[in-house]
């Protein structure tokens, strides 16, 4: 009998939020949730072995190269957790419907294979084998391609198809989509 995978989920939350102007994870849901409690609560809600914040935070797992994007937080993630893959999501996608990252679990944890939806590169179901290992220090050290589309392609990814609601998808970047999809949330002038 072959041992579970053990899936470790990652709100990617390293970023600069430099369209933002601010830091989006700190940005307030309707009812007051800010979105990077929100996407962890929607990994808590999920099998995972552990979930952890990716970026120089308190309680997260700073980016060991700062200014690398997701691949320097994929790599300093790697790096800090026991686990067989990771289930990952950027903390500007707070439409993010939960049970589309519990398919891409249970997709990611049945065939073994990285995983995404459609033309989305997150969230993404990734198992940490030697070789995406590798490409992550490779990435990080400047060795390599520097981009997820690449990993996925490294890693043979497969690109599960598109549900029905690609709303979920958007991440939210400017003060104006803010306002789009919250039109009643007052954008916070600071801190």
């Amino acid at each position: 009998m072959s041992r579970q995978l053990q899936s470790c989920g990652v709100v990617l939350a390293g970023g600069r939020s430099s369209r933002m102007g601010r830091d989006k994870a700190q940005l307030p849901l309707p009812g007051g949730e800010r979105f990077l409690e929100h996407a962890i609560g929607l990994m808590r809600e999920l099998p995972l072995a552990q979930v952890v914040v990716s970026g120089n935070r308190p309680g997260g797992i700073p980016d060991p190269i700062p200014d690398m994007g997701p691949l320097g937080g994929l790599f300093g993630v790697a790096r800090a957790v026991e686990a067989d893959a990771l289930l990952v999501m950027p903390v500007d996608m707070p439409l993010l419907r939960g049970e589309l990252l519990a398919l891409l679990l249970a997709e990611g944890e049945r065939s073994g294979r990285a995983c995404y939806f459609g033309d989305f590169y997150f969230p993404l179901w990734l198992p940490l084998t030697n070789a995406v290992r590798k490409f992550l220090r490779a990435a990080v050290e400047g060795r390599g391609a520097n981009s997820i589309g690449a990993l996925l392609r490294h890693a043979g990814a497969c690109q599960l198809a598109m549900p029905a609601r690609a709303q979920s998808f958007s991440n939210i970047n400017t003060p104006a989509e803010y306002a789009a999809n919250y039109p009643q949330q007052l954008f916070p002038e600071s801190d």
